[in-house]
Formats: structure tokens, C-alpha cells, sequence
């Protein structure tokens, strides 16, 4: 897990340092996913065709999946484009679903609703920034915040490591007493024969 974790916290500085390469990488992996998504699609038209009488619906389904994934394999760059738009557009969508939601929990009596108001309310204006702003300087931040998650995932595998040497540590204290008091039962059930 520490290696992992240091090759992650790496793989997140070179997101931060490459932004369009790393934007690129996000497109690349999106086709990827789209095209395992069709051929996975096309397993499920093929088994329940029969059953299904919407079965060419599911058929026209993966078949665009597969050719938009070939598409984006061979040429990210126009989803690359627009990766920072749909990601700013993704980002308001949560922003107005939180400030909507924080008005429900306030009616329900929840004390601190205005933080999930206000991170709403952040939301939607980093959103706009993203879709109104220039769309290099939504790139980069779109690639900033992937490698900052990939660093925070590293960072927390080396957490996770200081944990578990912790948790060890108390189970063998744990033991090693569990392993007296049995030691001193058994000195204390001989004494009595």
C-alpha cells in the first residue's frame, strides 16, 4: 500500500504538471469505457433478444456505444474540448441540487443546513467559472483537481498503512494480556490441585 500510495501521489503531480496530457488521458479513457460498455451491452442484447421485444433498442444502444468509443480512441481531442464544459455543467448540476436540497434539511430541522446551502451555492459559481471562462484555464483546473484527488488517494493509502500498524499494535498488546491473564488462571487452577 506505500508503494501504491507513492505511486499514486506521483501520478497526481504529473496530472498537475501535464494538464493536457492529462485531460487527453481522461478523453482516451472515456472511449475506452464507452466501447467496454457497448461490447458489454451487446452481451445483453444478444442473451435476452429473445425475451425482449425492444431487443433492437438495446442492439442500436451498444452499437453507438462501440463506434463513439472507437471514435474517442482514435481521436480524444474533440471530447478533450469538451471534457472542461461538461464537467463545469456537471459541477452547477450539483451545486443547484445541494442548494436545493440544504432548503429541505433546514425544514426538517437539521441546524447546519446553510454549509450544504453554501457549498451549493460554491458549486454553481465554480461551475459558471468552468462554462463562461476561458476553456485553457477550465482545462488546467479540471486536470488540478484530478491529480489533487489522485494525490489525496495516495495520501490516504499511507493513512490507511499508519492504521493498520496501529490497530496491529494494539491487537498484539491486546493479546499478549489476553495470554498473561490465561497464564496466570491456569498458575492459579495448578496451586489449587
Amino acid at each position: 500500500m506505500c508503494i501504491a500510495g507513492c505511486a499514486l501521489v506521483v501520478l497526481g503531480v504529473l496530472c498537475i504538471i501535464y494538464p493536457s496530457d492529462t485531460i487527453m488521458s481522461l478523453a482516451w479513457a472515456l472511449g475506452l469505457i464507452l466501447l467496454v460498455s457497448g461490447c458489454s451491452s451487446f452481451g445483453a442484447w444478444a442473451t435476452l433478444r429473445a425475451i425482449n421485444p425492444l431487443s433492437g433498442l438495446t442492439f442500436l444502444a451498444a452499437l453507438l456505444q462501440v463506434i463513439l468509443g472507437i471514435v474517442m480512441i482514435i481521436n480524444p481531442a474533440p471530447l478533450a474540448v469538451a471534457l472542461p464544459f461538461v464537467f463545469a455543467f456537471w459541477v452547477m448540476y450539483e451545486g443547484l441540487n445541494a442548494l436545493l436540497d440544504s432548503f429541505t434539511y433546514k425544514r426538517l430541522g437539521f441546524s447546519k443546513w446553510w454549509l450544504i446551502c453554501l457549498f451549493g451555492v460554491l458549486m454553481i459559481c465554480a461551475g459558471c467559472y468552468g462554462m463562461f471562462s476561458d476553456p485553457v484555464a477550465s482545462a488546467k483546473t479540471l486536470a488540478w483537481l484530478v491529480g489533487l484527488a489522485i494525490i489525496f488517494d495516495g495520501v490516504s493509502y499511507w493513512v490507511r498503512v499508519y492504521a493498520v500498524n496501529r490497530v496491529e499494535k494494539k491487537l498484539r498488546r491486546l493479546s499478549d494480556h489476553f495470554h498473561q491473564v490465561l497464564d496466570i488462571e491456569d498458575v492459579e487452577a495448578e496451586e489449587v490441585k
